[in-house]
């Protein structure tokens, strides 16, 4: 389908429904644009169905406009990229601030992301600021997942040390095992979720991208009958690549997808598109995404281990003293997918503790102001926000 029939039909969509400040949310489904609308006394329900290229209209808890398989992905990504935000996400707007319509949450969200778009559009964006800013939106939605996996398995450990060493009975091992397994259940599969999140990020379809985290854990292939690095002839092992393999080839994937969208006629391109695309950038991933990236992965875990065992304490000092000018920055985001590296090749990651020790100097510092300035209120109050926000980014990535 042509550019200029999209972009009409989205057109003609926001000119019915009330403009996009009418419009709380938009998400598609296989047929439907689905919009979730603030005043429906401002819709065009007969505008709407006389739309060309319009198929129906169903009023439902979300108002929606059939275009059909094809069509109905690039009609809505049309219509939320005039608007600034993506798919799911709160609409900007000052109506939604107005509007009874809206629960608390989906006002301060649509508050949020006005202020973030005004924020965004005085910002120059280098290529630099774009990689960190989609390795942030990656992992961000995946902290609670960490914090509560994490915590779990950590309990589960201690207990188990403690059934070793005798001090609970062996009553406890079903109970540990339960812990153990909701903690895989994060950990083992975190190359689906990293798959699924960076398909979002890159604008791919996230089940996509939740298959090609997947390839790379080889489900299905055997020891006995292994793949081979084609470089090496070495058997290729599960996760090879880890999670940075994962997020590249899952934007390799999103510039498949897209193009075939273009290519691809609109009647068949539910069919052919996702079964091309999976096809093309699976093989991409198993024989040249993941030797590259596991050899990448492994040296440069082995470069920081390097490091912190020739320079020892001095080492330590240089990392911690240039964490929170990284932080400033927002540089500290290229060091989540290390700190998952490391975790999967040795068990654990030296760098998080070294890290956090100068979040500790700034809590402590703050403290010692607190006390010694205890009687301006004024700055206590601005204390009590600055550990709190640095509480927030010791858990962050």
């Amino acid at each position: 389908m042509a550019d200029e029939k999209v972009t009409r039909i989205a057109n003609e969509i926001y000119k019915n429904v009330g403009g996009p400040s009418n419009v709380a949310k938009l998400i598609h489904c296989m047929t439907r644009v689905r919009m979730t609308i603030i005043d429906m006394d401002k819709v065009d329900m007969e505008g709407l169905k006389n739309i060309d290229g319009v198929l129906g209209v169903v009023d439902d808890d979300t108002l929606q406009v059939v275009v059909g398989p094809g069509t109905v992905n690039k009609v809505a990504q049309v219509m939320v990229d005039q608007v600034g935000v993506k798919l799911g996400d709160p609409f900007p707007n000052d109506a939604a601030g107005e509007n009874g319509h809206l629960t608390d949450k989906e006002m301060v969200e649509a508050k949020a992301a006005k202020v973030k778009a005004e924020q965004k559009s005085k910002q120059k964006q280098t290529p630099i600021k774009k990689i960190l800013k989609s390795i942030s939106n990656i992992f961000i939605p995946l902290i609670p997942a960490f914090v509560g996996a994490g915590l779990i398995g950590g309990v589960a450990a201690v207990l188990s040390n403690m059934m070793v060493a005798g001090d609970i009975g062996k009553n406890w091992n079903d109970f540990i095992m339960i812990m153990k397994v909701i903690q895989n259940g994060m950990f083992s599969y975190l190359a689906i979720y990293v798959g699924i999140n960076s398909a979002t990020e890159f604008g791919a379809t996230p089940g996509l991208g939740g298959i090609i985290g997947a390839a790379t854990l080889l489900p299905g292939v055997l020891p006995t009958a292994p793949l081979h690095n084609i470089f090496n002839g070495q058997p290729l092992t599960a996760g090879q690549g880890g999670i940075i393999g994962v997020i590249f080839a899952v934007w390799v994937l999103s510039i498949v997808e897209k193009k075939l969208h273009q290519w691809v006629p609109d009647s068949i391109d539910i069919i052919v598109t996702p079964t091309v695309s999976l096809f093309i950038v699976g093989i991409f991933t198993i024989f040249l995404v993941m030797p590259v990236a596991g050899v990448v992965s492994s040296g440069l875990v082995g470069a920081i281990e390097w490091i912190l065992h020739v320079g020892g304490a001095f080492s330590g000092f240089v990392l911690g003293a240039m964490f929170l000018p990284m932080v400033m920055f927002g540089l500290h985001q290229i060091l989540t997918p290390i700190h998952i590296e490391m975790i999967d090749k040795t068990g654990m990651t030296p760098l998080l503790p070294i890290l956090a020790m100068a979040g500790g100097g700034q809590v402590g510092a703050a403290i010692a102001l607190w006390v010694r300035c205890r009687r301006n209120h004024k700055l206590t109050n601005m204390i009590k926000v600055l550990y709190q926000l640095e509480s927030l980014e010791l858990v962050s990535p």
